[in-house]
């Protein structure tokens, strides 16, 4: 009896706790064994070989390039990419590995997404054969790196307003323009969307950021994202080839439209990632915090927060995993993701301001990730198209009448 007893005081002092927000709810059941395999083994990788420094490129502003051989001997982007170049045989397998990138830093999530979700799904999916076999497979191993070009100076938004341009000349096209808050402006390559002045259409075209009349500027006193060298780019007659002109993105909804229900998808899976982030890193700072000689953890207001917390991270798991499905399923459509996107960057605000409360004068320390989430999350509410953008895209298709598109006047 005394021994029972001790054993039952032994587990009332020492409570368990839920370390884990992604198998609170065994999301692990509706993944893949190897998928989850491989999860576990890029979680314990980051956690050995990124988290103890990327905090420093945090501090500094500053890409961690000592990274990229490590991160390519994972093989992470393989899942990133689809198949044949790839092993991502859904974007349900690539954005539960996106996710686990942002739960550690979403910068290095950002950068993932804009190598993979952006530059190399564009090729891959709007390119012709030559163009995939040439660039797919360097920028799956890292060998390249770039950016995507749609956002510019004057036009965030109303994107299909862009005022960057491509003109025939001999043997290809002159480019002229600017491209702003491009991710990973200043590595190898980008894709830029310009409107073509014979047709007026938006075209893709592939361009090589250290070919002649290319100008580019890493943007500084960016709060949100550090690590992440977001670029002000400009083009003056700048020349590229006929072969680098994407054969498949021949207008706006054929191709940026295309990639952009792509690129919004993933995003949801980068907020995931925060908020896994959020809950892991809370959970254990309240169950060993102690004030008036107990755990914090056993306050009712902290447990409240934190049950908002998990709800919240539940949530936007589970919608990111049902429009994946959709999406593989090619069942998706544009409002579908939109709004997708819009609720799920609007709960994991909360979720990153309750992280913050929760942890004090110490959560506005990065060290201890909560407000790094804080604004990290705010780029991510704004970037691939705001929350009210989203929202009326959503809307949009609810309501069968646009509400962001002044109709024009007759004549």
């Amino acid at each position: 009896m005394a021994a029972r007893l001790n054993d039952y005081k032994n587990q009332i002092s020492k409570p368990s706790y839920v370390d884990s927000s992604f198998d609170y709810y065994r999301f692990t059941d509706i993944i893949s064994k190897e998928d989850n395999e491989f999860r576990l083994k890029l979680r314990a990788w980051l956690e050995k070989e990124v988290q103890p420094t990327i905090n420093d490129y945090v501090e500094r502003a500053e890409f961690p390039e000592e990274y990229i051989p490590k991160i390519r001997e994972t093989q992470v982007f393989h899942y990133l990419v689809d198949q044949p170049f790839g092993k991502g045989k859904s974007i349900l397998t690539q954005g539960v590995m996106a996710a686990e990138l942002s739960r550690i830093d979403a910068g290095l999530g950002t950068f993932a997404i804009v190598q993979a979700g952006l530059l190399t799904a564009t090729i891959d999916q709007l390119g012709n054969e030559n163009q995939r076999q040439k660039y797919v497979p360097l920028l799956r191993d890292l060998q390249l790196t770039g950016g995507w070009g749609l956002t510019e100076n004057k036009f965030g938004s109303d994107a299909t307003s862009l005022q960057t341009t491509v003109q025939k000349t001999e043997g290809g096209w002159l480019l002229n323009g600017d491209k702003t808050w491009i991710g990973n402006g200043n590595r190898d390559i980008m894709v830029v969307w310009a409107r073509n002045v014979e047709n007026n259409k938006i075209q893709g075209f592939i361009v090589d950021l250290k070919a002649k009349g290319v100008r580019s500027e890493v943007l500084k006193h960016k709060l949100a994202l550090r690590i992440v060298q977001n670029c002000q780019i400009t083009f003056t007659n700048v020349f590229i080839p006929e072969e680098n002109m994407l054969s498949k993105a021949t207008d706006f909804q054929k191709g940026t439209a295309k990639i952009l229900l792509h690129s919004r998808l993933m995003v949801c899976w980068l907020v995931a990632g925060i908020c896994m982030g959020v809950y892991d890193n809370v959970i254990k700072y309240i169950s060993n915090r102690k004030q008036f000689g107990v755990p914090i953890s056993s306050f009712q207001l902290q447990q409240e927060k934190l049950a908002r917390i998990m709800s919240n991270t539940q949530a936007i798991l589970l919608f990111a995993h049902r429009i994946s499905q959709m999406y593989d399923n090619k069942k998706i459509t544009l409002g579908q993701v939109a709004l997708a996107k819009a609720f799920c960057t609007e709960r994991a605000r909360e979720v990153a301001r309750l992280g913050r409360e929760m942890l004090g004068g110490n959560g506005i320390i990065f060290d201890n990730y909560v407000m790094k989430a804080f604004a990290d999350i705010e780029a991510l509410y704004t970037y691939e198209g705001t929350y009210d953008i989203n929202s009326l895209v959503g809307g949009r298709e609810l309501t069968g009448v646009a509400a962001f598109k002044v109709p024009k006047k007759n004549k």
